[in-house]
């Protein structure tokens, strides 16, 4: 998984009794996909490693293999010296010796043969090493991934249980959900505990709400949090503390972040973003779609720096 998104929304809408109970599924789903996933990926960085094993072992076979095949054709080589050497003080001063001179180049001819064969036998063996090398190291970055995408797949499934456990009483009140799908988790907040309306403070049901969020937030290190604020295109009334819906959703956004480090996020780590109707998540058409583009959200992504 390439980046790993946890994002938190904080909605706007109250949630009926009927919805938070599919929604339960959904999250009890939710997480027997993460664990899914996870057994997969531990079984495929297992079939990895055993046969980045296999090759290791194969790999020294063939090395060793070229190695005695290099010093039998350095033997034969030096014998077919010493023959050819032999050779060329042999005359033909009788039949016997033209007989023997025979025989010493037939012995040439064969050790030839025999160094040629060693020759090729040795380069097809340093030709394989090298492939099995090449195999060797795609296995162990593909081990190396599949580990990375354990560890990702481990941490998701430990923040979605820290979520859950402390915002039971919440989502048994229908006041939150919680749903993760392919490595997302998003928390939905209603927007009777968070904000009034075209108010930039937040409820004090709404603050405890953010401040048991804050607690596993608090926890996680190695990424960073942005907290993103989003309207509905519906322009702000005459009258209004801000100047339009992009001061309003950054107000929301700001509030959200006091709340969170005030709780314990380390304020290094998190910044506030307004957007106002600019990035809906439904088309502004109906009340309800409306309602969907009002919201908060909290944003974790992998720390580059």
């Amino acid at each position: 998984m390439s980046r790993l998104f946890l994002v938190i929304v904080l909605a706007t809408a109250c949630i009926p009794k009927g919805k938070h109970m599919r929604e339960l599924d959904v999250i009890k789903q939710s997480q027997a996909a993460v664990q899914t996933k996870l057994d997969l990926a531990t079984d495929q960085l297992a079939t990895a490693n055993k046969s980045l094993a296999l090759e290791s072992e194969t790999n020294k076979d063939l090395a060793a293999r070229v190695r005695t095949l290099n010093e039998k054709n350095d033997e034969l080589r030096q014998q077919l010296k010493q023959v050819g050497e032999e050779l060329a003080a042999l005359g033909t001063r009788s039949a016997a010796q033209a007989d023997a001179k025979k025989k010493l180049e037939a012995l040439v001819g064969q050790l030839q043969t025999d160094a040629e064969t060693a020759r090729e036998e040795a380069e097809d063996a340093a030709k394989r090493a090298a492939e099995l090398d090449a195999e060797r190291a795609a296995l162990a970055e593909k081990a190396a991934r599949l580990q990375a995408e354990k560890a990702a797949l481990e941490a998701t499934t430990k923040e979605y249980d820290q979520l859950v456990d402390r915002l039971q009483g919440e989502i048994q009140a229908g006041q939150i959900t919680i749903t993760e799908l392919s490595g997302k988790l998003t928390v939905n907040v209603s927007n009777a505990i968070l904000f009034a309306s075209g108010s930039t403070s937040v409820k004090p049901e709404g603050k405890k709400a953010l401040e048991k969020v804050a607690g596993v937030l608090a926890g996680i290190a190695d990424r960073d949090i942005r907290v993103e604020g989003h309207t509905d295109d519906v322009p702000v009334g005459s009258g209004a503390s801000y100047a339009d819906n992009w001061e309003l959703s950054s107000l929301r956004a700001s509030g959200v972040v006091r709340i969170l480090v005030d709780a314990g996020v380390d304020p290094v780590n998190i910044a506030a973003v307004g957007f106002g109707e600019f990035h809906p998540a439904a088309p502004n058409d109906t009340k309800e779609n409306r309602a969907l583009n009002r919201r908060t959200e909290i944003v974790l992504v992998p720390r580059l720096r």
